[in-house]
């Protein structure tokens, strides 16, 4: 029974991870037995998180605001990996409408923090090497 409560209140993070440190922040998550989704916008991307194992993916389309509703879980954190300034953003703003406790963005460019601030991310992350960023969970 405490395995079934625990389950029914479970808060997952959600994770962008289409670069190397976000895969391994992936990989710590499993470690540590923080529940997770990933999230993609495109078949692509979904290839790539299941060759890596991850099976619980939200499946975005950026392009539709209408489509934007939250998922049937509840989130506690996100965590974006940068690779692309406007998909970064877009994921913030898509993020945000499911009113995660905190958006972290995880970036190696430090120009972009005011933008990503104005959309709702609450976290900056600014790593130099892939190592970096499993120290958010530390």
């Amino acid at each position: 029974m405490h395995q079934l409560d625990q389950n029914h209140r479970s808060e997952y993070v959600v994770v962008s991870a289409p670069n190397r440190a976000g895969k391994e922040f992936i990989q710590q998550l499993r470690k540590k037995g923080i529940p997770y989704y990933a999230i993609t916008n495109n078949n692509h991307g979904k290839r790539r998180l299941e060759a890596i194992g991850v099976n619980q993916i939200l499946m975005v389309n950026t392009e539709d605001t209408k489509s934007w509703t939250p998922p049937d879980i509840r989130i506690s954190k996100v965590y974006i990996f940068e690779v692309s300034f406007n998909l970064c953003c877009r994921y913030i703003q898509i993020c945000k409408e499911w009113n995660p406790a905190s958006i972290h963005v995880i970036t190696k460019r430090g120009n972009a923090r005011a933008a990503y601030r104005g959309l709702g991310a609450d976290h900056f992350t600014y790593i130099n090497h892939n190592q970096e960023a499993l120290q958010l969970l530390t």
